[in-house]
């Protein structure tokens, strides 16, 4: 059969599937028409090919012939003929996953880290298979990194700013997510779900992912579980107790889910791992098989359960990949990241020093962040560029083709998954409020050279962050260079203009 080079998708083909067969006419693509997802011609006429070619199209609409080669289409499904054809052009599947309470000094190769680490096989091969940006900021604790990432707006557009409920720990009902946003801009094309901890809505059923337009949800509701083998799970407004456990059995609602799914999917999947309770993860999940389930055992080593609950959730994420399909798998945006730094008590040296989780230091809001998978064609890369949790809704978005490169507080980094000289962001920021316990309430905001820290007490720090970046010397206790000043003058003047 001849090589071709063309998509055709099924949203096309309906229009020709009126009972008969047709024959589709032949021509040349013009302009990027040919590329856009969204179109649904008026009639066949708007269907032109890239070679003189016959498509027969049967009046099922379930198989086509090309010059006489019978292809099966799928309904629901783009369908791409020949070798070098544009398929990369379907809409990709999402597989969205966050770890909660994992800073980079648990993981990876950031480098100046060099502590024990988890044994994280799935985690590296993404790493190793795409893209790991090592400069991505979220905010200091999960509930307003949550609200920003599916809004793609900073903590005090949404009123997140920390846990304390219910005032800054509840999603507003008129905030627009980012699975409700792309199925508005694609004519409703995904299929979603939020599996996992969901957080953002202070125990207010009427805060559910299902009312902000998510298809399906089944997770924890609110806040970490009291015990990985007993937790209470929240599907469709009722409650029920799980004994599996709770990193298992997401997974295993995840595979479910995505067995049922006849169109591409945007599965947000929200890890309780490896936040406390500190606990031993079944034995057929970790390495280290004599590891004791005793509470004095686990008290006296807490950073080896920590590790190990991080072990049993990347074993997890690896069964999640492999029960795909290879067609699935070939067509799947893999992204994971932290919510916020690693807790205290078990946080590694350097980031450890200043500040780690709840804190706006290094260790409190520099986490993790991999993309692997269609169309990330830049591999094994250690990526530099700022990066912070607003941008993940327009990443999303651009993935899924639904028009955007920004999108209120966020920028596309899609880009930067096939250019390294992709036009990257100038600041970062995050923050905390609304915490009445912590004295570590205020801002952060940074440029490709400094980082600025004012707290509300009115305490300030001030680092040179890319030649320090673990934060050890406070340029504010002496006198400023001319550089220093002027870097702190911009930090002030793009906070005034937020």
């Amino acid at each position: 059969m001849k090589k071709i080079n063309f998509v055709l998708l099924c949203a096309c083909i309906s229009a020709a599937c009126l009972g008969q067969t047709t024959n589709l006419r032949t021509g040349l693509w013009s302009d990027r028409a040919m590329w856009n997802t969204n179109m649904v011609p008026d009639s066949t006429d708007d269907i032109v090919l890239a070679f003189d070619i016959s498509i027969d199209i049967d009046a099922s609409c379930r198989s086509m012939q090309v010059n006489g080669h019978t292809t099966t289409i799928n309904p629901g499904v783009n369908v791409c003929v020949g070798e070098n054809n544009g398929c990369n052009k379907r809409s990709p599947n999402i597989i969205f996953i966050i770890a909660d309470d994992m800073g980079w000094d648990v993981f990876g190769n950031y480098p100046g880290i060099n502590g024990t680490k988890a044994t994280t096989p799935t985690l590296d091969s993404l790493a190793t298979n795409g893209i790991s940006f090592t400069n991505y900021w979220v905010n200091p604790l999960c509930a307003p990194t949550r609200a920003s990432l599916l809004t793609g707006k900073y903590a005090f557009r949404t009123g997140v700013g920390g846990v304390q409920a219910p005032q800054t720990a509840t999603l507003q009902s008129n905030e627009t997510v980012i699975q409700k946003f792309i199925n508005d801009s694609t004519a409703d094309k995904y299929a979603t779900a939020v599996i996992g901890k969901w957080h953002v809505n202070a125990g207010n059923q009427l805060m559910a992912p299902e009312n902000f337009g998510v298809d399906y949800y089944t997770g924890i509701f609110m806040g970490a579980v009291q015990n990985y083998y007993s937790w209470t799970q929240t599907s469709a407004g009722t409650q029920q107790n799980i004994t599996t456990y709770t990193t298992t059995h997401l997974v295993n609602q995840s595979v479910s889910w995505i067995q049922q799914q006849s169109k591409p999917f945007f599965l947000w999947l929200a890890f309780n791992a490896p936040h406390t309770p500190f606990h031993r993860p079944p034995l057929q999940l970790i390495s280290n098989q004599s590891l004791s389930d005793n509470q004095a055992a686990i008290n006296a080593n807490q950073y080896t359960y920590y590790l190990a609950a991080i072990e049993a959730m990347d074993r997890e994420i690896g069964r999640l990949i492999a029960s795909l399909t290879e067609e699935q798998s070939a067509n799947t945006v893999f992204v994971f990241m932290g919510d916020n730094g690693t807790p205290g008590q078990v946080a590694q040296l350097p980031l450890s020093t200043n500040g780690t989780k709840s804190t706006l230091f290094q260790g409190g809001i520099n986490t993790p962040l991999l993309v692997s998978g269609k169309n990330v064609t830049r591999k094994n890369v250690v990526e530099t560029a700022l990066v912070q949790a607003p941008d993940l809704f327009a990443t999303f978005a651009d993935i899924a083709f639904a028009g955007i490169g920004n999108y209120n507080d966020g920028i596309s980094i899609k880009p930067l998954f096939t250019n390294a000289a992709a036009e990257k962001r100038t600041f970062t920021y995050s923050e905390q409020f609304g915490n009445a316990s912590t004295t570590n309430d205020g801002y952060t905001i940074r440029n490709t050279n400094y980082k600025l820290i004012h707290l509300q007490s009115g305490t300030e720090f001030l680092y040179h962050i890319s030649i320090d970046p673990f934060e050890t010397t406070n340029l504010l206790l002496n006198s400023l260079t001319a550089e220093a000043q002027q870097n702190l003058d911009e930090l002030r003047l793009i906070k005034s203009g937020l």
